[in-house]
């Protein structure tokens, strides 16, 4: 191994690139776009196929949809009319769109743009629409979120929210006077050279872009629609290439004309509810601290799952672009490599407690389209999952319906571990109501409301 990501010839090391193919032949996922930017010098590398039914060699110029990492792009904009004076992070949403409502009229009338970046909102964040392609889209879906019930208390937790950027997008376009994908383009990817990033399907049948794919049945097939509905865009609509995104990501590490150092950095910085853990920057996820902190964000369109990683104390950033469902632990399994391998950077992970009982936490736990059961039996702890419903309408394949079971520990600190001890351990978190009592499984970095408890 050369002891760094990019070689002085301007390739990604080797040994990376064959981790990403390990990584992809796991997850099997078809396509996969890597991009390292480390010390100033970037480099990429296509891996794959775009499409298995009409198969092109993906390469650093292939077009993916982004998802969620659209999110920091909102956000940007949002510190660029802060710079200029135009708002305020405080501001509440009503002084630019005075009939913003959610189910909640308290809510409604004190949520702050801040509130919305840091996803500290507490509405139910799992709301999609398709409310058309015209300019009209985003005003049409804030209109509808007055159906919005309150999961968890504004500013006191965070909890990963799609539905606070359709007001933070719609604040853009008050202010601008523009639709929000116009505002995106003039405001940051012009400015940075991001010259075919993109938001619609039609401004990219000519390029070489990527479509989706999912496992069904032991087979890898097409996830259809390519497109989300417009009124997703200022939530996850950028569709961009890695060498777009390695662009973006050498701004956020080194600044840049568009935006000043000290909003530019703020962003990164823990900005979140000040009795939660400092996990959530504005519009950033945060992870570690020093020279091992990381600042990321994924994403997760209909089968392109992708993820921008910097770790700002070390000069790097890594964006991982694929096009199989798989990816999204392709992506992560392949960041703990770079971690370590280049940077000897280790994983914490939470301390075992496996003879702790789970009974204050057994139950039931829902949002609009998940639920979730921890149960203690005979079978023994286990966390079971069911979908009630996709987020994308016409999904084909649907959301398997099948019920997925996996067993549980306890963990210090209110941490439970799925699936502890294996390869595919992940945590989750017990967030208590203020009498105590456990209100929220936080999965996903989503905050789950406990709707019924066991016995």
């Amino acid at each position: 191994m050369s002891g760094r990501p990019v070689h002085a010839g301007g390739e990604l090391d080797p040994d990376l690139i064959e981790q990403a193919r390990l990584a992809m032949s796991r997850g099997d996922v078809p396509g996969m776009a890597i991009g390292v930017l480390h010390d100033g010098a970037a480099a990429s590398v296509g891996l794959g196929v775009t499409n298995i039914e009409h198969p092109l060699p993906v390469t650093g110029d292939t077009l993916f949809q982004i998802g969620s990492i659209t999110k920091t792009f909102t956000v940007t904009a949002l510190l660029q009319q802060l710079e200029q004076g135009r708002i305020d992070l405080d501001d509440p949403i009503r002084r630019f769109i005075p009939d913003f409502a959610v189910r909640d009229a308290d809510v409604s009338a004190k949520v702050t743009l801040r509130d919305c970046m840091t996803h500290s909102c507490g509405w139910e964040g799992e709301f999609f629409a398709n409310t058309g392609w015209g300019d009209d889209a985003l005003a049409a879906m804030v209109g509808r979120m007055s159906e919005l019930p309150q999961t968890t208390p504004i500013g006191q937790m965070w909890s990963y929210n799609n539905a606070a950027f359709y007001p933070l997008g719609r604040v853009l376009e008050v202010v601008e006077g523009a639709p929000f994908e116009q505002v995106i383009r003039r405001s940051i990817l012009e400015p940075l050279g991001l010259d075919g990033a993109c938001f619609f399907a039609h401004e990219l049948l000519h390029r070489s872009f990527a479509v989706g794919h999912t496992r069904r049945d032991g087979r890898t097939m097409i996830a259809r629609p390519w497109a989300m509905p417009r009124s997703s865009n200022p939530v996850g609509g950028i569709v961009a290439s890695v060498e777009h995104v390695l662009s973006y990501a050498r701004f956020q590490l080194e600044g840049g004309t568009i935006l000043g150092d000290s909003l530019r950095l703020a962003a990164q910085r823990p900005s979140g509810p000040a009795a939660d853990t400092a996990s959530v920057g504005l519009g950033w996820w945060l992870a570690g601290d020093g020279a091992d902190r990381v600042v990321e964000h994924g994403g997760g369109a209909n089968g392109q799952p992708a993820l921008l990683a910097m770790l700002p104390g070390r000069s790097f950033a890594i964006a991982v672009l694929t096009n199989g469902s798989g990816g999204w632990l392709a992506a992560h399994e392949l960041l703990a490599w770079v971690k370590q391998a280049y940077f000897g950077i280790e994983d914490a992970h939470a301390t075992r407690l496996p003879d702790s009982s789970i009974e204050d936490c057994t139950g039931v736990y829902e949002t609009m389209l998940d639920r979730y059961e921890i149960r203690e039996d005979d079978s023994g702890r286990t966390l079971r999952g069911s979908v009630l419903g996709d987020w994308l309408e016409d999904m084909d394949p649907p959301t398997s319906a099948e019920p997925w079971v996996v067993a549980i520990e306890r963990a210090a600190g209110d941490t439970l571990l799925m699936s502890p001890g294996t390869a595919s351990e992940q945590e989750a978190s017990l967030l208590r109501r203020s009498d105590g009592t456990v209100g929220w499984l936080r999965l996903h970095r989503r905050a789950v409301l406990r709707v019924h408890q066991a016995g």
